[in-house]
């Protein structure tokens, strides 16, 4: 009766155990999903276009591939969209 005992004791203990750890990075994914890291908060609005940009780019081309269509031209302006400060001025 003791060896069936400690056995099952070890089965509930590891169950628990695993349980717990399920539970503990469930919740730890949850926050963070719901408050973002510092990179997060971090990232400006450039990186986040030319990030979605490329994200962007990437599914048309994989789109086009799994068509067996010719890969169409990527967008116009290379490094995303600018303010006039940076644009070249006609004289």
């Amino acid at each position: 009766m003791g060896i069936e005992t400690i056995g099952v004791f070890i089965l509930t203990s590891l169950i628990s155990v695993s349980l717990i750890t399920f539970v503990f990075f469930g919740l730890r994914a949850w926050n963070r999903k719901k408050h973002p890291t510092k990179e997060d908060v971090k990232e400006t609005n450039r990186q986040r276009r030319e990030r979605e940009k490329l994200k962007r780019e990437t599914k048309q081309k994989v789109n086009s591939y799994m068509k067996g269509e010719k890969p169409k031209k990527t967008e116009d302006v290379p490094n995303g969209k600018r303010s006039g400060k940076y644009k070249k001025k006609k004289k």
